[in-house]
């Protein structure tokens, strides 16, 4: 490996984060407008089925964290993520690991981390919008908390890092312990 590719893999990440921000904050924005979301008021706001008995867009307001849990929390839920945010920035600049699959993971977790922590500054709450749920949408007999785009990255980029670290770089580990190459390397 040569001495410039850490700093484009950092590059790359950065990029992801970037792009991943970019539509996070502009799919709340539209889906803010479109279903008529407004931070002063208490709702309820705009629903679109999508596909029925399944998916849908439903403008909410989250005011605590995952599921909602912790609401009101706002000065302790910024100060988390701030911390949690330069956390995941510093492990993303100073790892050594070659993972193009780490660092999109770190580059979508980092995005959606800072659109949630945008939300959360400007309005002290959280704009989701994405539904899943069985039945009828007027009285679901399942709903999944909503969500948006920034949850999505986070969640999958989490998802990433667990099969870079637990299935692939053990697989790169075996090869190298018998004297073989991955195609990664």
């Amino acid at each position: 490996m040569n001495a410039e590719r850490p700093w484009r893999l950092k590059l790359f990440a950065i990029i992801v984060l970037v792009l991943g921000l970019v539509l996070d904050l502009g799919t709340k924005a539209w889906f803010a407008s479109l279903l008529g979301m407004d931070p002063g008021s208490p709702g309820p706001f705009g629903e679109i089925d999508l596909i029925p008995g399944f998916f849908a867009l439903q403008g909410t307001y989250n005011p605590g964290v995952t599921f909602g849990l912790a609401p009101g929390q706002t000065g302790a839920i910024l100060l988390f993520t701030s911390v949690a945010t330069l956390g995941l920035f510093a492990w993303l600049l100073f790892t050594r690991r070659a993972s193009r699959l780490l660092h999109a993971a770190l580059g979508l977790i980092l995005a959606g981390a800072l659109g949630n922590l945008w939300d959360r500054w400007h309005w002290s709450k959280v704009r989701d919008f994405f539904l899943i749920y069985t039945g009828d949408l007027a009285e679901p007999s399942f709903t999944w908390p909503n969500f948006n785009v920034a949850d999505a990255f986070i969640v999958g980029g989490v998802c990433m890092i667990l099969l870079d670290e637990l299935i692939l770089a053990p697989r790169k580990e075996r090869a190298r312990a018998i004297g073989g190459t991955t195609a990664a390397e």
